[in-house]
């Protein structure tokens, strides 16, 4: 394998040449859960799905229902999340909002568990909100941010082990917001160890080039949640706060 280095970041990085844009395209769930959004903005990002063959498309819970009406029939999954960036909703409102999402169609979920429980020392507590939350997205593919920017790696780790317990079809190492960092090649070789098999990984926040794509899945990330989606499959640098 041939390692370069990212002419943008400087971040190692392997031959992108190993990969065509469809087979990356096809592991990126393009995302827009900013505050701001409207149906005009949904509309253009379930098009973008469409056109580039994206794996699925990450919308806030309230524009769930639009964006299965604009997807159906096609391959491109309707994806979304909720209890980010703090994690601290009590357990029924997160039981709440999971049931929301299953009731508007959503096919994945991602949710941030209360990483307060994990520093305090409550794994029981922590590792029975991700198992509830798992229990009530009624066999969706479920996927837990771990915010790893603001654990240490025994935290991290343990977290990890957690959700693979309860039940979560794939670890994420940050919503992207907040404190809990950016992807990277490191952090995502780092949940490989950790997880190994059992489970997948989803590596989000701050993924702007093709080149910076590869290396994330190269390094053993199954997806990738970004916005700048459309940039990196024209070989472009993205640009935004996700």
């Amino acid at each position: 394998m041939v390692v370069m280095v990212d002419r943008i970041s400087g971040a190692p990085t392997s031959d992108s040449r190993n990969w065509d844009v469809s087979a990356v395209a096809a592991r990126i769930q393009h995302t827009l859960v900013s505050p701001d959004a409207n149906e005009a903005d949904i509309h253009r990002l379930c098009e973008d799905c469409l056109q580039h063959n994206f794996d699925g498309a990450m919308v806030q819970p309230c524009w769930v229902p639009l964006a299965r009406s604009l997807l159906g029939g096609s391959s491109v999954k309707v994806c979304t999340a909720f209890g980010y960036p703090m994690g601290g909703d009590g357990l029924f409102t997160k039981v709440a909002a999971v049931r929301d999402c299953v009731a508007f169609g959503a096919d994945e979920i991602n949710f941030m568990p209360n990483l307060g429980f994990l520093k305090s020392g409550y794994l029981d507590r922590l590792g029975e909100e991700i198992a509830t939350v798992v229990r009530a997205a009624e066999g969706r593919v479920v996927m837990v941010m771990l915010e790893l920017g603001m654990l240490s790696d025994e935290e991290g780790r343990r977290a990890a082990e957690l959700s693979i317990e309860a039940g979560v079809a794939y670890v994420k190492n940050s919503s992207g917001y907040g404190k809990g960092g950016k992807a990277s090649v490191e952090v995502v070789n780092k949940l490989k160890r950790w997880v190994g098999d059992r489970v997948k990984i989803k590596a989000s926040g701050g993924i702007r080039t093709f080149e910076q794509a590869v290396a994330l899945l190269e390094a053993g990330a199954d997806l990738l949640g970004t916005s700048a989606s459309v940039a990196i499959v024209r070989g472009d640098r993205g640009k935004g706060e996700y």
